[in-house]
């Protein structure tokens, strides 16, 4: 097949994405990967920075290497210009890339398109009929009075892939042709069977990903937590940060540590006793719990979003209810204490936990390969519905 990876976010140019955590650049990635080594012709649509064995589509230099002035904006103050022209600048980029994505599939270099990025292919995708299909990063929203969920359902009847079955859920009218998981590139996660000694956290410091809940359970369970991060804007809430965590950083059991990549960040996960997870949202995946578990390091996390379809309660990790809210599998979890007491239990007991199995589960069910095998049977489908011959 030939197949398009559409990903024309800003946020893949180095200028940009410096420190910044962005999830679908890595799996895009790897799909693409993984694709032409399954002897496909992909073509990545993104910026220049991004190395693939795909060929890449590069987006327009003009917008991501230089600082382009957007003249109605001349009589904002500084701060409030720098932000709004950064988003006229990432649309642009998105928009022209995705044009040059369907100029090639309405060329014949094509069979099909897979949106990787928020919103744009949408409307081009309507215009030509030209096969594609996304898959869906952030949750579902909920309410009608927002504008995600009035542009979602405008589509309705695109190919939706949702990246785990909770993701779906009040989105019955979607037509979701797939529920495909993440995987993991397996060579760059060392196992480690030894047990180690301090909690960690890493991610962005927001009220959602509950980091100031993993340092209250760290520090009442006199364990050592190392907190990886990255301090630029968007990773962090300053109200949240400046109330919540910035309080517990002359605190010995809690480090600070900066962003973390490669062999860094699979040293750090490796040698830790647990990956404390206490989501305050709905999280549609992530990912950091296939490269913990990956690792050979237990996940404790709360009853949010995904977790339950990749942790497994008692084997790889514990999951805990956050609190008396009904939730799927309320109730039949090892641990039977709530929120932070049930997080406390969790510690204590996480050598309860043989770090093969985390690491079996892995390699069982979140590979590259079973992604790839996923999102081959979803094109292959695709296209057969739509009565679609393919180009080579």
């Amino acid at each position: 097949m030939k197949i398009g990876i559409l990903l024309p976010a800003i946020y893949t140019a180095n200028r940009y994405l410096d420190g910044r955590i962005f999830a679908p650049l890595t799996v895009a990635k790897d799909l693409a990967d993984g694709l032409v080594g399954k002897g496909h012709e992909v073509f990545f649509y993104t910026s220049k920075d991004v190395v693939s064995k795909a060929h890449i589509v590069k987006g327009d230099e003009n917008l991501t290497d230089t600082d382009p002035f957007y003249y109605q904006f001349r009589y904002r103050d500084s701060s409030e210009q720098k932000y709004a022209t950064l988003e006229i600048i990432k649309r642009d980029f998105e928009y022209d890339l995705t044009m040059r994505a369907y100029k090639d599939a309405q060329s014949g270099n094509l069979d099909i398109l897979h949106s990787f990025h928020d919103f744009g292919a949408h409307y081009f995708n309507e215009l030509t009929n030209f096969p594609t299909v996304y898959t869906l990063h952030d949750p579902i929203p909920q309410t009608k009075d927002t504008i995600e969920y009035h542009r979602l359902f405008k589509f309705k009847h695109h190919n939706f892939i949702s990246i785990s079955n909770f993701q779906r859920k009040g989105a019955a009218a979607l037509n979701f042709v797939a529920t495909i998981y993440h995987g993991l590139k397996l060579d760059d996660y060392e196992f480690q069977d030894k047990t180690g000694e301090y909690l960690i956290y890493f991610g962005r410091l927001l009220e959602d990903k509950g980091a100031d809940l993993a340092i209250q359970a760290a520090i009442q369970t006199d364990h050592s937590l190392h907190i990886a991060t990255s301090d630029i804007r968007s990773n962090r809430s300053e109200g949240f940060y400046k109330t919540a965590i910035e309080p517990f950083l002359d605190d010995p059991h809690v480090t600070i540590q900066g962003f973390l990549e490669g062999k860094e960040k699979s040293d750090y996960i490796k040698n830790a006793k647990a990956f404390l997870m206490p989501l305050r949202w709905d999280e549609p995946f992530g990912l950091v719990m296939l490269e913990a578990m990956a690792c050979g390091t237990p996940v404790i996390a709360y009853n949010r979003g995904s977790v339950s379809e990749i942790v497994r309660d008692g084997v790889t990790g514990f999951i805990i209810d956050p609190d008396n809210e009904e939730r799927p599998g309320k109730g039949t979890w090892v641990i039977k204490k709530q929120g932070i007491e049930g997080l406390k239990e969790a510690i204590g007991r996480i050598r309860e936990i043989d770090r093969k199995m985390c690491r079996k589960h892995v390699e069982e069910n979140f590979t590259v390969e079973k992604m790839v095998e996923g999102y081959e049977k979803v094109y292959k489908n695709v296209l057969a519905s739509q009565g679609r011959t393919l180009q080579g």
